[in-house]
């Protein structure tokens, strides 16, 4: 089986595209039978991605692509960049990739996109298959935070079951045509789980400005839209598995009121959750203001995590506008199961995230040997926690997969996996996928 994996950096993505094609695609000999390409978003016009597509598909020979565009991009022989193309490459019949499949309303009805992937993973009966697939990523209107203030009035918190729909029509308005990421990625993850559908990986494109996404599928540029592909093996195994950094554990807290539908936290320790937050984290409105402002507030050094029947703890993030008094929070539906829950308090750095990275690609490693490849769905935050140091995650991915296997990270606005049919959506964490051999048990024979 033949894989071959780059990264190009330029400032014209016309130039990175004619790179990308050099290195990677005329690496492999012949036709690929898939394309994996994700594009920086910093080239802006949807118009030049479709240019890009339409001539990587032209030079590959191929339409068997799926994508699309991330903060940061990286594979395993190349230094990341935040403003380039990374490309990944298949051909040969050890592993069977299907032809891309798309859905262009998943922000209106995520259960029919799940149907897609159910479908196609439905479609191979060989012994090991994972579905993966990519996603608009989280939006914010220029107005989406005056639109939540009604959620701050006496009668939001008196009359929650109305107010629940009406946070959910405000998250479906937030989410530009369709509903947030946290709701529909949540809902396809329970649909596949639902339909019997085992692993699954998931990732949401996104820019940092949270303007604008881009799907890849074919030749063809979407925006709100579900692409993917099932990867499916009679010879190899797949391992997929999750972590985030949970180095620095510092304290816990209860989201004491709150409106489901919506991910908004009324209260925190019984307090305005506004006031709690900024607390918890023991920083200054202004400072906190100073700092995120200009990333749709963002909380992005800070993470909660709840404790989760599938996992010890599922993380999210927090959002802490100066209007509001209450904190919107990518909390799934389905976590907000009770009156008080309890949460615990972690705080970010550049080596945890490291090591976590590490942890992640050394336990999919188990039980396999003879590595194909990786890919990894790294979350944009932790891109911005580690700044210029993002080789260093690279290069303990590196380190546990082995040298001389190629793999892919995207940075998402999202990470989704579903791990033997538990469903996992989760904010600054990495989620990944590998392919290899099993290792077989061999016992001892005494005659």
């Amino acid at each position: 089986m033949q894989i071959t994996a780059g990264t190009t950096s330029h400032r014209s993505i016309n130039q990175a595209t004619k790179t990308i094609i050099k290195d990677v695609i005329d690496n492999i000999n012949g036709t690929p039978d898939f394309l994996l390409v994700a594009f920086t978003p910093n080239y802006q016009s949807k118009e030049d991605y479709e240019y890009a597509l339409a001539k990587i598909c032209e030079e590959s020979g191929t339409k068997n692509v799926i994508g699309g565009i991330f903060p940061g991009v990286a594979t395993s022989n190349e230094l990341p960049t935040t403003q380039g193309c990374s490309v990944m490459g298949f051909k040969g019949d050890e592993v069977q990739i299907q032809p891309p499949f798309d859905y262009t309303n998943v922000r209106i009805n995520p259960k029919k996109g799940a149907q897609e992937i159910k479908n196609a993973y439905k479609a191979t009966d060989k012994l090991s298959k994972l579905g993966f697939f990519l996603t608009p990523g989280p939006f914010y209107q220029t107005d989406a935070f005056e639109q939540l203030k009604v959620l701050d009035t006496f009668f939001a918190k008196k009359f929650k079951k109305m107010f629940n729909l009406i946070g959910r029509i405000i998250n479906k308005n937030m989410g530009k045509n369709g509903y947030g990421s946290t709701l529909f990625a949540d809902t396809i993850l329970k649909t596949l789980v639902e339909d019997g559908v085992k692993n699954a990986l998931g990732g949401a494109t996104i820019d940092l400005d949270m303007e604008k996404c881009y799907q890849f599928s074919g030749e063809n540029v979407f925006q709100n839209a579900l692409v993917g592909t099932i990867f499916s093996s009679d010879k190899l195994s797949f391992n997929n598995n999750w972590t985030f950094d949970k180095s620095q554990h510092s304290r816990n807290f209860f989201l004491t009121e709150f409106l489901k539908s919506s991910g908004y936290v009324q209260k925190i320790n019984k307090k305005p959750a506004n006031e709690a937050f900024l607390e918890l984290i023991d920083i200054s409105r202004d400072l906190y203001d100073e700092a995120f402002g200009k990333l749709s507030y963002a909380s992005l050094l800070y993470l909660s995590a709840l404790e989760n029947e599938y996992e010890d703890y599922v993380p999210f993030v927090s959002v802490c506008h100066p209007i509001l008094d209450g904190v919107i929070a990518t909390v799934p539906e389905k976590s907000l199961c009770n009156d008080n829950i309890k949460a615990d308090f972690f705080t970010q750095s550049g080596t945890g995230i490291q090591k976590s990275a590490f942890e992640c690609a050394n336990n999919l490693i188990q039980g396999l040997t003879d590595l194909r490849f990786g890919i990894f769905i790294n979350c944009s935050n932790r891109l911005l926690i580690a700044g210029d140091k993002i080789d260093k995650e690279n290069k303990l991915i590196e380190q546990a997969l082995g040298e001389d296997v190629p793999f892919i990270t995207l940075y998402s606005g999202g990470e989704f996996s579903l791990i033997n049919q538990k469903p996992i959506y989760s904010a600054v964490s990495i989620h990944g996928f590998v392919a290899g051999e099993p290792t077989v048990n061999t016992k001892n024979v005494v005659f």
